[in-house]
Parts: structure tokens; sequence; C-alpha cells
């Protein structure tokens, strides 16, 4: 039997590990994105620009910073005998964030309101060490900008009422608009301690929404004066940073596995040099968008025109040519496969009920392939044949995975990608427990398997006989 290259595995991890301690925000996860990409010999573009593109180089743009789309041009790119290999995945992850008035206060405690973005397990987000991070948008020498801001020390926390005062020892169903409340700070320890209390003369209005010990935070870290702050986007994340568990350390436990994992693997997967072979006549792209979790529907989101769109505007660019035929672009999308990679759901060892008893897919064991006949998933017969040969080809093992008929079933990118654009789409996923906890976990050598499927994918598929898409 080969050896598995478990080291190599642990290395990518290890990668993984420091992005996503870094990837608080979408905003982060795009500017990370963005620094990889650039060291990788891709130029950004502007939607708002003129774009001059070329056979052979590679590109990236993105949309209000929270979704990146980058892309490469086959170095034999025909207009009359391309099409587009697309990966698809997600930015954000369900969170806490700070509402537009956060200052609150109870009891002589300093607290923020919240605002709960997507469907998270609230009750995981209790007890932990949170902090804040996100993008300031500020005016300096009347010109607007935004930065970055991660303050990466504990800042708050919601905690947990005692047993001994609750009603139902047996049950935690935390009242999400009222419970979801994190402390950051106590009045009489600033009294005792001497701690002055900011002045509010002078404040601008945003200044009073928010607390100005939390705008002078923003502001030593930034240099951004508070008063020419002019809105934050700020996301509660938690300070623990991902480790390895398990006797022979093969599981991964980590915060906004749900998405980053499909997103850093397909970022790692476009940059390699193997996915860029010299006989490429298609155009390999990834796209990870924002707001999955809350329906797609923006113009950053899945559910809108920016692939549609943008996959025009590049064909259009590379094709400006007389010998082009006039409906090949229509050609080229009938041609073109996308891959929408979520993360899918682990047999769970204390609940194995809860899955479908032919169907109970396993960390570590493989990529799986997630079907759903009411199309919450976009696979088909077609797309999964497709799939299988990659996988075969790149020896990634292959699961598959449905929902039991008595449960609901969540969806992701896919279905709105293949009826916004028309492309044949799969739905895949490394497999995972705790979905939409504060803390996920992971198998170690699913990143492995995710990022050799993609780079096949990337080099191998527009040399898979075509006319399988008309079946």
């Amino acid at each position: 039997m080969k050896q598995f290259p478990i080291q190599q595995a642990r290395n990518l991890v290890n990668e993984f590990f420091d992005f996503v301690a870094k990837a608080v925000s979408p905003f982060h996860v795009t500017s990370l994105c963005k620094e990889r990409l650039a060291k990788s010999g891709f130029r950004e573009l502007n939607e708002t620009e003129n774009w001059k593109l070329e056979k052979g180089g590679k590109y990236f743009f993105t949309r209000n910073l929270t979704t990146i789309v980058a892309f490469t041009v086959g170095q034999q790119f025909d207009p009359n005998n391309t099409g587009f290999k697309i990966i698809g995945a997600h930015t954000d992850s369900p969170c806490l964030r700070l509402a537009p008035v956060s200052k609150l206060d109870s009891n002589g405690f300093l607290q923020t309101c919240v605002s709960t973005y997507g469907g998270g397990l609230w009750h995981t987000w209790f007890d932990r060490e949170l902090t804040l991070g996100g993008r300031i948008v500020f005016k300096k020498d009347n010109v607007y900008q935004s930065q970055l801001f991660h303050h990466q020390k504990p800042l708050l926390k919601i905690p947990n009422l005692a047993i001994h005062l609750t009603t139902d020892r047996n049950s935690f169903a935390p009242n999400n608009e009222s419970n979801l409340r994190p402390v950051f700070a106590q009045e009489a320890y600033q009294t005792l301690t001497g701690i002055e209390k900011p002045s509010s003369e002078g404040q601008t209005s945003f200044e009073n929404k928010h607390y100005k010990y939390l705008l002078n935070l923003i502001t030593e870290q930034t240099g951004i004066p508070t008063a020419d702050i002019l809105d934050i986007d700020l996301y509660f994340s938690d300070c623990q940073p991902p480790s390895y568990f398990g006797l022979n350390q093969e599981f991964i436990s980590a915060a906004r596995i749900d998405n980053l994992f499909s997103s850093f693997f397909s970022l790692l997967a476009i940059t390699n040099p193997e996915s860029f072979a010299e006989d490429q006549t298609f155009i390999n792209m990834i796209c990870l968008y924002d707001h999955e979790e809350v329906g797609s529907q923006s113009a950053q989101g899945a559910d809108s025109s920016l692939l549609s769109n943008n996959m025009k505007r590049i064909y259009d660019i590379l094709s400006n040519s007389n010998q082009t035929s006039t409906d090949s672009f229509y050609k080229a999308i009938q041609r073109s496969f996308l891959i929408s990679s979520d993360m899918a759901h682990s047999i769970h060892p204390n609940y194995s009920d809860k899955h479908q008893q032919n169907h109970r897919v396993k960390m570590n064991e493989g990529i799986v392939i997630k079907v759903n006949h009411n199309q919450r998933y976009a696979t088909d017969g077609v797309s999964s044949a497709i799939l299988r040969v990659i996988a075969q080809q790149a020896d990634v093992p292959i699961q598959d995975f449905i929902v039991r008929n008595d449960s609901p079933c969540g969806s992701t990118i896919g279905p709105l990608q293949a009826s916004n654009t028309g492309i044949k789409t799969i739905d895949i996923g490394a497999a995972q427990w705790g979905m939409h906890s504060i803390r996920e976990t992971a198998g170690v050598v699913d990143g492995y398997y995710l990022e050799k499927l993609f780079v096949q994918f990337f080099k191998q598929y527009e040399k898979i006989d075509h006319k399988l898409l008309g079946i």
C-alpha cells in the first residue's frame, strides 16, 4: 500500500492555521488572498476601470473588499475553443457583529449591542474570550478610505449563567437578544484604579453611538483619529488559535472552517504552478463570495450578476478578433464546469441516527459529493461523473452524501451559480463536525485531498470529452 504523505498534509494544515487565525472577517480573508495572489504574479484589476488582458495572464479583482475573483488565461486561449473552469467558495462565516449603535450597560458593566449574522450555534459563543476585527471607514484629507482593524488580545466575553441560578438545568436555550451581550469593562474597576472616563464633549454623531473606550482602542492601533471615522464594520471572533487534537493529532480545531477551508485550498490550487499548463485553452477561476451564510443576495454575493457579467467581460476582451464566431461565448459557457466547494457533515459518533444510513461520510476519508434531488445542491449524474474522473486521476477518494428524508437540507452557492450562469455545477466539500459552531472540527488529510483535486481539475478538465455535458 502506498504510504500517505502525512507530513505534506500537515504542512498544508499549518499554512491553513496561519491563514484562518488572521482571517477574522471577510475583509481580512480578501486581504490575505490578495497578498498571496500578488506574490504569485497575479495582477490586480479594478471593476471601475477598463481592463487589458492577454493570453497567459494572471489576474484578480475584488468587490466590496469581501469578495475576490482570481483567474488565469490559458496560454493557448482560443475564443472558438474555450471555457471556464471555476471553483466557488465563500469568505463569510456565522458570527456576532457589532451593532450600528453598540453602547450598552447593565448594573455597572459596559457591554456591546450585537447583531447575529447567519445561523450560528450561538450557545457555543458563551465563555469564550472574544475580540473584534473588520473594516474602519474614514475620511482623511478629503479622501474617503478604509483600513483593516484586528485587536489581537482578548477583549470581551459572554459569561454563562451559573447552574445554581437556572430554572431548567437540562437545557440551554439563550435568548439571542437579551443573553448575547458581551461584557468588556466594569465601571467599579475603572473608578477603583483611577481610569479616567473619556469626555463626550465635542463628539461627532458617530462617536456618540459607541463607547469612547472602543474608539480610542481603534485609534491607538490604526492611527485614525476618532473624529475622522465615518463608520465601522466589526466582527466578533474567538481569540483561541487553531490547533490539532486526537491521539494521533488527526483532527484540526479552528474557527471559520466553514468555509475558509475551501477558500484557502482553492487559493492554493490556482496559485500552484501545476494548475497553469502551457497547452491550456480554458480559463481557470476561483470565486470567493461574501454573504453565503445569509442567502447570497447582495452585489458581492453568489446570487448576483458578478460571475456572469465578468465572464462575458473577460471573454469579450480576449476575443477581440474578426475570427471569433458570434455565438462562441455561449458555446464556451456550455463547455464550462463549476465546482461549488463548501463543507459537509461528517458522521457524528454521538448522534449517528441523524445521518442517512447509506451515506455516512467521515473526516480523513475523502472529499464528499453532496446530492439533493430537490436542488438544494446542484449535483447531478453528469457533474458527479466528471468529478469522479478527475478525482480518480488525482488519486483522491470520494464519498457520497445525502440528508435523511425526515431532515432539512442546507444549501450553498452551487444552485445559485448554476441557475445564474447556465454552467454545469457540482456541490462538494470536506467533511467536518460542528458546522456553525464558534469552533469547528475537520480532518488533517482532507486539505491535502482538496488541493490535489482542485489542481487536477484545473489541469485536466478541458481534456475530458465535452460531449458528456450534453447527456
